[in-house]
C-alpha cells in the first residue's frame, strides 16, 4: 500500500475509498454530464444514446439482446425503444428467424441525430482519456475486468 491509503480493513475503510461508493458518485458525474451534452447537442437522452451506440456497432439488434449485452433494465428498454419508435428515431421489423420478437434499427431521423451527437460524445470520450497516460487506462480497464469478474463470482455465491 502507499502512503496515502494505509492498509484498510471493511470496518474501518473511509467512504472516500469504498470501491462503490466512488463508482456510484463517478456513475452520476459521467450520466449527468453525458446526458446534458446529449440534450444540447441533439435533444437526445442517455437511453436512446445508448440504444443508438448499440445499434451502430452490432446492427439491427433485438431489444432482448440489448438488454442481454448491456445488463440494463429491461423495462426501461422497452419503454425507450417503444418511445423511440414512436417518435420516428426506430423502425421495428419481425424476426426472420423468430416472428415472436422483432429487430430495432434507427430510421433517417434517428440515424441524423445520431450523426449530430457522435462528435460531441467522442470529443468528451478523449477528454476524460486523455487525461490519463496509456499505461494508466490499460491499468483502469483491467481493473474494471477485475471488479466485474468478482462481482460474477460473489453472485455464484448467492
Amino acid at each position: 500500500m502507499t502512503e496515502n491509503m494505509p492498509e484498510q480493513t471493511a470496518e474501518n475503510t473511509p467512504l472516500q475509498q469504498m470501491v462503490m461508493f466512488r463508482l456510484a458518485r463517478l456513475h452520476a458525474k459521467v450520466n449527468a454530464q453525458s446526458t446534458k451534452i446529449l440534450n444540447k447537442s441533439a435533444g437526445l437522452s442517455l437511453s436512446q444514446w445508448r440504444i443508438m451506440v448499440l445499434i451502430e456497432t452490432h446492427g439491427k439488434i433485438t431489444p432482448t439482446k440489448f438488454v442481454r449485452l448491456t445488463k440494463f433494465d429491461k423495462g426501461l428498454v422497452s419503454r425507450t425503444i417503444k418511445g423511440m419508435i414512436k417518435s420516428g428515431l426506430l423502425h421495428s421489423e419481425s424476426s426472420k428467424s423468430d416472428q415472436r420478437s422483432h429487430l430495432v434499427d434507427m430510421t433517417e431521423k434517428g440515424r441524423a441525430l445520431f450523426e449530430k451527437a457522435r462528435p460531441h460524445m467522442r470529443q468528451r470520450q478523449s477528454r476524460l482519456l486523455e487525461c490519463m497516460t496509456l499505461a494508466e487506462r490499460q491499468a483502469l480497464f483491467q481493473s474494471f475486468d477485475k471488479l466485474e469478474l468478482a462481482i460474477d463470482d460473489l453472485e455464484s455465491l448467492s
